[in-house]
């Protein structure tokens, strides 16, 4: 393939992640100065870069009524082949503080003096070059939309893809998270967006029960612990109802987003056939019986091979 049609599949595939025109994807694609789709550094290259060139002079593109308002300051970056400003990159290097200055990042959109998206697996960045700064994205690769959460780290109609495993290890962490900033107060507990987040996703995955079971040991308490934890019979009983009180709202949630999904996709996504009345949380919404899911695929875990200093089960010689 010559540099010219390597050139245009790389817009074509801009334009297939972003629905962008043409000639826009085109300019996302490629800055002034070269940068492309995919080229990867490392974020101690480009604070190389952000300590040692010298501020750049770029025209905005502003119309005469903004002339007295002035950009950030800016400096060329070969590594992204645009212009960058000092502070974006200093953000983004507090935001990957503990990844450290070895960490990888790789281009995935470039649009020349508005913004660049730049991914840390499994992180996701959009530098805003117009103006300082950095906002993280959901993880999902082209998306543009932001996390539901600091612990929720995809968009809501992506956190929905996520495996059942993903879910119920957010859920775990997100609830330790609120109980923390929540206090002894039961009620600063439950009502929360992000919850009704997490069991709609978990329903498009068929693990409600799993994911709620978790989610409320862990933002309220286990109901075995709630006696030792608050010696106040007031405090346990109001314990208790708040967690009554949030597992009947995670229900009617959860029921609600299943008939939803069903009533969208009209028909079971394996045999075609039409979804029966009735809601069942076990199973992925877009399926109509467990017979219908697909088996995950199966993890490859061969037996190791013994070694030298390996001592042999006395029940295979026995077998023997």
């Amino acid at each position: 393939m010559t540099r010219g049609k390597k050139r245009k599949a790389a817009v074509r595939e801009t334009q297939r992640a972003t629905g962008l025109r043409y000639t826009k994807a085109a300019r996302v694609t490629a800055g002034p100065t070269g940068g492309r789709i995919g080229q990867s550094f490392t974020l101690q290259e480009l604070l190389g870069e952000c300590a040692s060139l010298p501020p750049a002079t770029v025209d905005w593109g502003w119309g005469p009524e903004y002339e007295d308002i002035q950009g950030p300051d800016v400096f060329q970056s070969r590594l992204l082949g645009a212009a960058i400003p000092f502070g974006t990159v200093l953000a983004l290097a507090g935001e990957l503080a503990r990844e450290g200055r070895d960490t990888s990042l790789q281009i995935e959109l470039l649009s020349p003096l508005e913004a660049a998206v730049v991914s840390s697996n499994p992180r996701r960045f959009q530098l805003l070059i117009s103006q300082d700064g950095v906002s993280e994205l959901c993880r999902k690769p082209s998306c543009g939309r932001s996390p539901e959460d600091s612990l929720i780290l995809w968009c809501a109609d992506h956190l929905a893809e996520c495996a059942p495993d993903t879910l119920t290890e957010t859920a775990r962490e997100w609830g330790y998270a609120q109980c923390e900033l929540a206090g002894s107060d039961p009620a600063g507990r439950e009502g929360t967006k992000e919850a009704a987040v997490l069991i709609r996703a978990a329903v498009a995955q068929g693990a409600y029960k799993k994911v709620v079971s978790v989610l409320l040991d862990a933002c309220f308490e286990p109901d075995d612990m709630i006696d030792e934890m608050f010696w106040d019979p007031m405090d346990a009983m109001a314990m208790r109802q708040a967690i009554d009180r949030e597992q009947l709202r995670l229900e009617r949630i959860a029921e609600v987003e299943y008939r939803r999904i069903q009533e969208a996709a009209k028909v079971c996504m394996a045999c075609g056939k039409a979804f029966r009345y009735g809601v069942d949380l076990d199973v992925p919404a877009r399926y109509c019986t467990s017979g219908c899911v697909p088996l995950p695929p199966a993890k490859s875990n061969p037996e190791p091979e013994p070694g030298p200093w390996s001592v042999a089960d006395p029940t295979d010689e026995q077998l023997g």
